[in-house]
């Protein structure tokens, strides 16, 4: 199994930092590559992030907190 690391993307030039207001799939469970798997809001706009893997889940970070853009947020442990 390898870890894939969540991370808050940078959705704008301007954008330095996001509030994590939901995570759309629950600890432990599974997420396929693509599918919907957390929500950030920026100080404009409230944006669906996707998964960049397919895996189990497993959160790092806290609703309603405010990270810097590239900050680990959890992983997904990928099967292989």
């Amino acid at each position: 199994m390898s870890d894939f690391t969540v991370r808050i993307p940078r959705v704008s030039v301007a954008i330095s930092e996001a509030t994590l207001v939901d995570q759309l799939v629950e600890e432990g469970g599974h997420v396929s590559e693509g599918n919907p798997l957390f929500v950030i809001e920026t100080e404009k706009v409230e944006t669906e992030i996707v998964a960049g893997a397919s895996g189990t889940v497993h959160w790092t970070s806290e609703l309603q907190t405010v990270y810097e853009v590239g900050a680990e947020i959890g992983v997904i442990q990928e099967a292989g």
